[in-house]
């Protein structure tokens, strides 16, 4: 009976299933059939067993023994239930036992022993499908506040924008007049005024790259596609992380003449930014030394455009790499994170007909390639 602690998700099954069960021959049973209608099942002989290969492999539902030596089913679900990492997977609870206290047992659904496979089956489907209608609702939410936030920045950016444009003519105009004003007396001070008026100069340019990156990020109403030098997106993704990079990592780039490529730029940003953002926040604050982020894009051997985005940080636990890009997923604490970024990501990239990956060993950095394929040259038409 294999115990399958790593599932790959791109391979055709159906749900997983945290088989949780003392009796060997029963666990067998009830996995040969789960495993024979698609699914793929992990199994555990105990309480405890199960809590630790649950928080391994990250079950879609937990099928539940009540009684078992050691942690029972009872106490397992009090140590799920104190886990905020593992408390939203529903679980589905077996038991010989007709007693009151049995039959109330904190579960999403009880099932009476003996039981024959097709009721598992579908008492499976019934809980995870109402599981996911009682998120619907908070995840419509969070898509709602996400879309408003972008809606809030590009119109930030714009109100930014118009007093910005000021500032800078009126520092260009400073800088040209201020050769006119020179005696030799006051050549000291002016080039000290100079020398000043230039460094505001600098400030204000970054801030307009900054709000030229939010405006482009977060326009979600132009999805033309033109041909993109994904250089462009890159240094605007870069200009608006710079101070969190400064702090975590040495950022190394390297771009070896990339192709175009048909796409519409503000969403490849947006991909970009998502991608470096994650490599910043993946490693920790104040060690710049150790640290490093590495960007680069070139052609592949058919000139097809690479993107690799490499951090050093603590990378991806190697049977949470089948689950990244599923939406809502997320490896960081409760409260951080919406497990929507790379999900989107993964999303604007295939529907480019590009590929979006990932190479990781946990404690050990992390690489996420992007592939899109090179715009053809444009026909000239008579």
């Amino acid at each position: 009976m294999p115990d399958i602690t790593h599932i790959d998700r791109e391979a055709n099954v159906g749900y997983r299933i945290l088989l949780v069960e003392d009796d060997a021959d029963l666990r067998e049973a009830l996995g040969e059939a789960l495993a024979a209608s698609g699914h793929a099942v992990v199994y555990a002989a105990d309480g405890a067993d199960g809590l630790r290969k649950m928080s391994a492999c990250r079950p879609d539902v937990v099928v539940l023994d009540l009684m078992m030596p050691g942690l029972d089913g009872w106490q397992f679900r009090v140590a799920q239930r104190s886990d905020p990492t593992l408390a939203a997977t529903p679980v589905v609870v077996i038991s010989a036992s007709d007693s009151p206290t049995a039959a109330a047992v904190d579960a999403d659904l009880y099932l009476k022993k003996p039981l024959d496979a097709k009721t598992l089956l579908c008492a499976i489907d019934d809980v995870i499908n109402a599981n996911a209608r009682r998120l619907e609702p908070a995840r419509v939410a969070q898509a709602e506040r996400l879309a408003a936030l972008g809606t809030l920045a590009a119109g930030l950016a714009h109100e930014i924008n118009n007093p910005l444009t000021y500032v800078l003519l009126q520092l260009s105009q400073a800088l040209r007049l201020l050769p006119a004003v020179a005696t030799d007396g006051s050549r000291r001070g002016l080039d000290q005024v100079e020398a000043l008026v230039r460094s505001s100069l600098e400030g204000a340019e970054r801030i307009r790259g900054i709000t030229t990156g939010i405006r482009a990020f977060s326009r979600s109403d132009d999805v033309a596609l033109k041909r993109v030098d994904v250089r462009v997106p890159l240094d605007a993704a870069l200009r608006l992380v710079g101070n969190e990079i400064r702090h975590r990592a040495r950022l190394v780039t390297s771009y070896t003449e990339p192709p175009l490529v048909l796409a519409n730029e503000g969403r490849l940003g947006q991909v970009l930014l998502n991608l470096i953002t994650n490599a910043v926040q993946a490693i920790p604050d104040g060690d710049v030394v150790n640290h490093e982020i590495r960007v680069t894009a070139g052609a592949d051997e058919h000139g097809d455009l690479i993107v690799e985005i490499s951090d050093t940080g603590s990378g991806v636990a190697p049977h949470l790499l089948a689950r990244i890009f599923e939406p809502y997923f997320s490896t960081k604490p409760v409260g951080q994170g919406t497990g929507l970024g790379l999900s989107i990501s993964h999303h604007i990239i295939t529907s480019l007909d590009g590929t979006l990956s990932v190479t990781s060993e946990a404690g050990h950095g992390a690489t996420f390639r992007i592939m899109l394929p090179a715009a053809r040259p444009q026909r000239l038409t008579c």
